[in-house]
């Protein structure tokens, strides 16, 4: 649904739409651990609605923007799933690649695709979910969250000065 919708929306909105949609992953990812204590204050254990709406929200957004989608579903799995980051980070991993290929199919039965550029990214996405869960499994989970968030605003920063 996110690769129609990218579709479908005139040329040049998702170059503005994008620092907007990553600034707000960043955020709620630095504020996980405030979010997850909001929720385990709040929410009634098995009237947690939060995850399958959350889900099927970011699946629709990783289909328009994958790669901000990434740190929203690591943050959505953090809140609702659970709070160490290696085991929601793999767990990411397998929801995200099995909507980034529903979105990749989408696009190549669509529309024409640029080989020449899908190439290095698809070698790009092998390599980082190869070398990630390493990273993720060594580096301290707080440390990872700030350092995936503080990136993640650079990259806002940066789109918004000069948009794709």
């Amino acid at each position: 649904m996110g690769a129609a919708l990218l579709l479908s929306t005139p040329p040049g909105v998702f170059g503005r739409v994008v620092p907007y949609l990553v600034a707000l992953g960043s955020l709620a990812l630095l504020l996980q651990p405030r979010l997850s204590a909001w929720q385990a204050r709040h929410v009634a254990v098995g009237k947690n609605w939060l995850l399958p709406v959350g889900l099927v929200s970011l699946s629709v957004y990783n289909g328009y923007f994958g790669a901000g989608a990434g740190v929203m579903v690591l943050t959505l799995l953090l809140v609702t799933v659970n709070q160490y980051v290696p085991t929601a980070n793999a767990l990411k991993n397998m929801l995200l690649g099995v909507a980034t290929f529903v979105a990749a199919a989408v696009f190549v039965f669509l529309e024409p695709v640029r080989w020449i550029a899908a190439a290095p990214l698809a070698v790009g996405m092998f390599a980082g979910s190869t070398a990630g869960p390493a990273v993720a499994r060594h580096v301290p989970g707080n440390v990872l969250r700030v350092v995936v968030a503080l990136t993640g605003f650079g990259l806002a920063l940066r789109l918004w000065v000069a948009p794709i």
